[in-house]
């Protein structure tokens, strides 16, 4: 397991840039790692528009409201004993770093074995931006 300091700058999820200008803008929170296509860019607006609309459906507890989490990572939650945002943040407030690095793993692995890095990067900001002091460092996104 990990002795790895949380750093919050490491949890930022690559994306591509899609937008007038002939270079990606500086800005906070974002990396860009490359110009997308126009049917990159269109995919990205089509996700973005889904999300949209199936996020204004869900309860304001869901897990789902952690981006990247979806159906699939709720159920394992929920099996896991931990069926909302606020279960999640208290459970893991209990927990040691290395305690909630397991769990995450062992909840957010597909079932091909890999682990959903965007899913569990973003799950793990959401726990430190909560105030769990124990939040697992996040995973290198490769790109």
């Amino acid at each position: 397991m990990s002795k790895k300091k949380f750093v919050e700058t490491e949890c930022i999820i690559p994306e591509i840039w899609c937008g007038n200008a002939n270079k990606s803008p500086k800005k906070k929170g974002s990396i860009y790692y490359k110009t997308g296509t126009r049917y990159e860019c269109m995919k990205k607006g089509f996700g973005a528009g889904t999300h949209i609309e199936r996020k204004s459906k869900l309860p304001a507890n869901s897990l789902q409201n952690i981006k990247y989490v979806g159906e699939k990572h709720e159920t394992i939650f929920k099996t896991s004993g931990i069926k909302t945002i606020s279960q999640l943040v208290s459970q893991m407030k209990l927990k040691t770093t290395s305690e909630a690095e397991s769990i995450l793993k062992r909840i957010l692995t597909k079932s091909n074995g890999i682990l959903d890095v965007k899913a569990y990067n973003s799950t793990s900001l959401y726990l430190y931006r909560h105030g769990v002091s124990s939040a697992p460092p996040c995973q290198k996104i490769k790109y």
